[in-house]
């Protein structure tokens, strides 16, 4: 990763989301494209939703609702913030 595990992270201004049944839906209204998030990435855009967060603290929160060992949840998050960054759907804090 191109990023350490306290780094923290925002969404960014210009991604709008919706959320339904457990899964997310975002938008970046910059590039006019939709990606959508499952459960346990909808829980991730919860959170970051509420104030910037780190991985480490997205990790606790994320094992606080699913079963999932601590190394693997952190290498998940780590994947899935990489993606969200290269889709400028969120940014460093």
């Amino acid at each position: 990763m191109d990023f350490e595990l306290t780094q923290y992270f925002k969404i960014s201004n210009h991604s709008v989301s919706s959320s339904l049944d457990n899964e997310t839906i975002i938008l970046n209204s910059n590039a006019g494209v939709y990606y959508g998030l499952d459960e346990v990435g909808t829980l991730v855009w919860e959170e970051l939703q509420q104030k910037p967060m780190t991985v480490v603290e997205l990790t606790d929160a994320i094992m606080q609702v699913f079963e999932i060992d601590e190394p693997t949840c952190t290498h998940d998050i780590s994947l899935l913030l990489k993606r969200l960054l290269d889709e400028k759907l969120v940014e460093k804090v």
